[in-house]
């Protein structure tokens, strides 16, 4: 796919930004698509600015190991993706990687997140001491004054 003004990004960045994003955030559950999802709401919200800081940051990337970071060994993109933390461009990728991966309510039952409460009334009464992971009777109740 060769960029076009909807779609900034050309395949190998949109590969190399979705392999960065799993970087980020790894869970071994969850395919790429998520990832892509997430590359494609980045490349959509910038303007040509944002689109050539993309761009720089994915040659940055293709440059630690002098080949394609989606191409590299896991341990191999690590290192790369290090090597460019505190950049705009890591900065960038990763708050659109935060936002839109864990804002996807398609994902949250994935995560273990059962969503919001406000519109359900609350925690209080919809489980907030369902603790299934703590057995009863570790938890002592509080001594009264």
């Amino acid at each position: 796919m060769a960029s076009t003004p909807d779609t900034p990004l050309d395949d190998h960045a949109a590969a190399t930004l979705t392999a960065m994003a799993r970087v980020l955030y790894p869970h071994d559950f969850l395919d790429d698509a998520p990832y892509r999802r997430v590359v494609a709401i980045l490349a959509g919200e910038g303007d040509a600015g944002r689109h050539a800081l993309l761009a720089e940051g994915v040659a940055a990337l293709d440059g630690v190991f002098g080949r394609p970071f989606a191409a590299l060994a896991e341990k191999e993109r690590l290192v790369a993706v290090l090597a460019v933390e505190g950049t705009p461009f890591f900065e960038a990728v990763r708050a659109a990687t935060a936002r839109h991966l864990y804002d996807n309510r398609e994902l949250w039952p994935r995560f273990g997140y059962e969503g919001p409460s406000a519109d359900l009334g609350g925690y209080i009464e919809r489980g907030f001491d369902d603790l299934d992971w703590i057995a009863d009777a570790d938890i002592e109740p509080e001594a009264g004054p």
